[in-house]
């Protein structure tokens, strides 16, 4: 049984200040959960409403069967307390968060950067394009959106689950040093030349700026080119998600 300061303290992870001081963060729904739980990440508590407890027999059993984890019963207004969606779907899990602070060192092959990238949609969405084309490998600036954030979970499918995905103390820094290993790195701009016209060489790092104000003239500077995709209508930019699929689906292409 959770007490109402346990479940105090399990809704405070819905925020950024809660996730942060506790290194925890939430996943809700069936599916979410389990992509959590098979890509090793560590869970403290799973937490049912009465209702799930009673509909969801087989998949609870599965869960016990599989995994060694605590679960705990809860009444569904309890839950809802806890939920990050308006409408949650009976199912909570409490996992801790893994480092993202890696050393850029474990970085291998292509690498996609994000820089101050803030909308947790977009993340989230650009983060599962990676997984869908098979680019493992993500680089973080110090300001971008948190990874563990409800949004970005939910955004990327689960997807954030399954990438090595390093959030770097010193961006620019860290692609500089990486461009004296023998990476070229590859900017999206709207200034930028034609994408088709490009062979990627292997070691690449392609860069999306912020939504709003593109890369930032640190980035430029060390940028060995700038990329952009044809425009053949009159709509002024496409969002950094959806540009961030064509230019993948591309480098894919050409891999």
């Amino acid at each position: 049984m959770l007490t109402k300061e346990k479940i105090k303290y399990y809704s405070s992870l819905s925020g950024k200040k809660g996730r942060a001081s506790e290194k925890k963060f939430l996943v809700e729904g069936k599916k979410l959960i389990l992509e959590a739980l098979d890509s090793g990440f560590e869970p403290e508590l799973i937490i049912l409403s009465n209702e799930f407890e009673q509909n969801e027999f087989e998949y609870i059993n599965n869960l016990g069967r599989k995994y060694s984890i605590n679960l705990e019963v809860v009444k569904d207004n309890e839950l809802e307390k806890i939920a990050d969606t308006k409408t949650p779907q009976g199912i909570i899990g409490i996992f801790f968060e893994k480092s993202s602070h890696k050393s850029v060192s474990s970085l291998f092959g292509t690498i996609i950067a994000f820089e101050n990238i803030n909308d947790p949609g977009n993340m989230g969405t650009m983060i599962r394009n990676c997984d869908w084309f098979g680019f493992e490998n993500v680089l973080l600036n110090e300001t971008c959106t948190e990874i563990y954030s409800p949004k970005t979970i939910r955004s990327s499918a689960g997807s954030v689950f399954h990438l090595n995905i390093i959030r770097s103390f010193s961006f620019i820094d860290d692609l500089a040093k990486l461009r004296k290993t023998g990476y070229s790195i590859f900017t999206a701009d709207m200034e930028g030349n034609n994408l088709y016209g490009y062979d990627f060489p292997e070691r690449s790092i392609i860069v999306f700026g912020n939504e709003a104000n593109g890369p930032s003239n640190e980035l430029l500077k060390i940028t060995d080119d700038r990329i952009n995709i044809q425009r053949f209508g009159q709509a002024e930019s496409l969002n950094v998600a959806n540009a961030n699929a064509i230019i993948l689906s591309e480098l894919s292409r050409k891999a």
